[in-house]
């Protein structure tokens, strides 16, 4: 199946813009390199306007699916703020002086890394999938280690890269097994086999074996257990705003490139009442989101609370992927206001990007003994000399932990009620109680702000632009946790289609109709599936 090239607009543009920094930072004048950042803006801006269709070729624009659409949005939005948080990359050693190089790689490989996470939803075979991922990874290697000067840095950008390669070899080698098991990389010829060995009541081994080894190799890009172990030292080594950018480009990648492969299986495989697949989801989940909590009340340091913090977020979506799609007699027409776990997940991903972030750039601007705030020490009483920086973090890390008011309450929520919809009482359990334990943990930072006396006078980060990227994400956590239905619409379209995933008894005809459904574009009829006829 091939994609028409007019869908790339998106991802052209970030590529193009990349290759124009790099350009506009070797210039010799200095004026020429500031131009750097703003054109940085300019190119994600121009991405999102073509994500929304203004650009494109209607034929184009027809034929892409929603998830392709919502993905391309959120990156290009999450992107924008990112830029403004990274303001200045790469730091100096001194925070109290601005960096006045203005070097267009730094931007540049962001902008090619985003690009991957926009591409990982519009892959149609294997082998696009393996280099949208990989498009996404390598330029964050070399962000982490030349984000800044210290040596720590260096350090987690080469633990990050060995780990990184030993992931990637592992999902391609799963990539392999299924492969051998369809005689195809093509989505569509690998639904089919599956189907076909299903309803034979026998799946090969060369299939599941493959299909637990891309599980678990790309797992490793959300940081999930049992492939967590560096997400702390990398975030801690890395600048502040490259451990920001961390948190959302390669975990938005793994939870869709989790979220495609799964769906080629139907999202059930033969082995008890709920199947393999969605109970290694759930092991899974329960076993991160639970580490990543206990792990963060023993830490000190915010960057190091905020990597097992990303780790408990990555079981909570991964809830939502074990939950899987729902009927849509059981749900969907009026029982909740998402779908299914699908829809929940992407919305959590969506909540989960902007109020990270947040919390991000009120370190950035805050700043520390080296080029953020990274201590508890380092926030101590700056709510003083800082009152509306540490208003906004407040903000952000009571929309972490889930407080009514703000988008993480709506993005638990979600997640819970699309695990009791389909009887998963156990999860939604588990849910609450971690997040009462991130409770814990949230509440010292804030404690630490507003509570202690200072160690040391504070400096604030002179430019405006995490400032600006801390406004709009604080913005974004209350009105999206008021009025969520932009992004709940957003996120329930890109699940679309999921509703017709469940029976493994239907036909072929209606497997093929049900995967072309999840993939479909947004004013393409339904598949016509008798949902009567596989309801259990």
């Amino acid at each position: 199946m091939e994609l028409p090239i007019a869908q790339l607009i998106p991802e052209m543009i970030m590529l193009f813009t990349a290759a124009v920094l790099l350009l506009v930072g070797l210039a010799p004048s200095d004026s020429t390199r500031r131009l750097v950042q703003p054109l940085a803006l300019l190119g994600l801006a121009a991405a999102f306007i073509t994500g929304l269709g203004y650009g494109v070729p209607a034929y184009a624009q027809s034929q892409l699916s929603s998830m392709a659409k919502y993905i391309t949005l959120l990156t290009a939005a999450i992107g924008f703020l990112s830029v403004l948080t990274a303001w200045g990359m790469p730091f100096r050693s001194d925070p109290s002086e601005p960096d006045t190089h203005y070097r267009g790689e730094f931007f540049a490989l962001m902008l090619c890394s985003l690009a991957g996470v926009s591409m990982v939803a519009k892959t149609t075979d294997l082998v696009w999938l393996f280099l949208a991922l990989e498009l996404v990874s390598v330029p964050t290697y070399i962000m982490v280690a030349t984000g800044r000067v210290q040596t720590a840095a260096q350090e987690a950008g080469i633990k990050y890269f060995f780990l990184g390669a030993l992931a990637a070899a592992v999902y391609l080698f799963g990539f392999s097994y299924l492969y051998g098991f369809a005689g195809s990389v093509q989505y569509t010829v690998i639904a089919a086999a599956f189907h076909r060995a299903i309803a034979a009541d026998h799946v090969p081994y060369i299939a599941i074996i493959g299909l637990l080894l891309v599980i678990v190799g790309i797992s490793y890009k959300i940081a999930a257990v049992p492939l967590h172990f560096y997400a702390p030292d990398v975030y801690q080594g890395a600048a502040t705003p490259v451990t920001a950018f961390l948190a959302f480009a390669p975990k938005a990648t793994g939870i869709v490139a989790l979220i495609m492969v799964i769906n080629l299986t139907g999202w059930r495989l033969p082995g008890g009442s709920h199947g393999v697949v969605p109970s290694l989801l759930a092991v899974m989940a329960v076993l991160t989101m639970t580490v990543g909590n206990v792990l963060a009340l023993w830490q000190r340091n915010i960057k190091r609370i905020f990597a097992y913090s990303s780790i408990a977020h990555s079981g909570y979506m991964l809830v939502g992927l074990a939950v899987g799609p729902v009927l849509l007699s059981s749900v969907g027409k009026s029982g909740g206001l998402v779908r299914d776990g699908i829809g929940a997940t992407l919305f959590y991903l969506g909540a989960y990007s902007v109020m990270n972030l947040g919390a991000m750039a009120a370190l950035v601007y805050m700043q520390g003994k080296t080029d953020a705030a990274e201590d508890l020490d380092d926030i101590a009483g700056a709510f003083s000399s800082n009152p509306w920086a540490c208003i906004g973090l407040a903000i952000c890390l009571f929309s972490l932990i889930g407080m009514p008011g703000t988008i993480g309450f709506l993005g638990k929520f979600y997640i819970v009620e699309a695990a009791l919809a389909t009887h998963n009482t156990a999860l939604a359990i588990i849910v609450v109680i971690n997040a009462a334990i991130a409770a814990a943990y949230y509440l010292r930072i804030i404690a630490a702000m507003f509570l202690r006396d200072p160690w040391s006078a504070p400096v604030a980060r002179k430019s405006l632009a995490p400032q600006a990227a801390l406004a709009l994400c604080t913005v974004l956590v209350i009105f999206l946790g008021v009025a969520p239905a932009m992004l709940l619409r957003q996120s329930n379209a890109a699940a679309r289609g999921e509703d017709y995933q469940m029976a493994l008894a239907a036909p072929a005809a209606a497997h093929g109709a049900r995967f072309a459904g999840r993939f479909a574009p947004e004013n393409a009829p339904p598949p016509r599936v008798d949902v009567a006829a596989v309801a259990p």
